[in-house]
């Protein structure tokens, strides 16, 4: 299936330049389509997991913007955005600057690990299920 969404998300009859990463593209008074109409299916074969996706996603971005500085580091090339192939398309490896956005940020983000401490994988009991 996943060869078919690379297909209809690629397809340069709908999208000028298809292999480069322009966002842009999605804005404006002429945008092209925008690809989250098709990547999680349609009709009865829709992802049921397509709004805990999309929630996820959104979550766990916005909660690391507003934590933490992303930069380049100091002395690098302007960053430029390049694409690995493969089934699942992904960015090729890069230098990234990451810190909290300031002392209390970072208060905030250690008390996230104390409060809520990682458990033991569940891998055992689920193997006994046959899982």
């Amino acid at each position: 299936m996943s060869d078919r969404y690379r297909w209809f998300t690629h397809d340069p009859k709908i999208y000028r330049d298809p292999e480069a990463f322009r966002p842009e593209r999605f804005l404006g008074d002429n945008p092209e389509l925008d690809p989250h109409s098709i990547v999680f299916g349609y009709g009865r074969r829709i992802c049921p997991g397509q709004f805990l996706a999309d929630a996820t996603v959104f979550l766990s971005t916005a909660q690391s913007l507003a934590v933490l500085n992303f930069s380049q580091p100091e002395g690098e090339e302007d960053l430029q955005a390049e694409f690995l192939p493969g089934v699942i398309s992904h960015p090729a490896p890069y230098r990234l600057e990451i810190t909290p956005r300031s002392a209390a940020h970072e208060a905030l983000i250690r008390s996230v690990e104390v409060e809520h401490p990682w458990e033991e994988s569940h891998a055992k009991e689920l193997e006994k299920v046959g899982c």
